[in-house]
């Protein structure tokens, strides 16, 4: 994943938690400013930032990082009952979803 995607996703994050790059950089103890220089690359995002953003806006890191962050919690459901499936099941479905 690239600096650019990172970026985008600190957007999406924060959009939806309903907050405003304002909001998130007050929050954070920063200036007004900081977030939306931030997500426009201006700011050089650290480690330390990007935890505190997804503990302000309650987003996992997991789901942060994820291949597919707007579907994540659904394919973590998926990937969930599967799990828990005898094989036989599992194999079941692999040969549905080949069809």
């Amino acid at each position: 994943m690239c600096i650019k995607e990172v970026l985008h996703r600190v957007g999406y994050v924060r959009n939806l938690a309903g907050l405003s790059a304002r909001e998130v950089s007050l929050r954070m103890g920063m200036s007004p400013q900081y977030v939306a220089q931030l997500e426009s690359g201006r700011i050089v995002l650290t480690v330390e930032k990007l935890l505190q953003i997804l503990e302000i806006c309650n987003f996992s890191v997991e789901r942060f990082f994820s291949s597919n962050i707007a579907d994540y919690e659904v394919d973590e459901e998926l990937k969930n009952l599967i799990e828990d499936l005898p094989v036989d099941k599992k194999r079941n479905i692999i040969e549905f979803i080949k069809k």
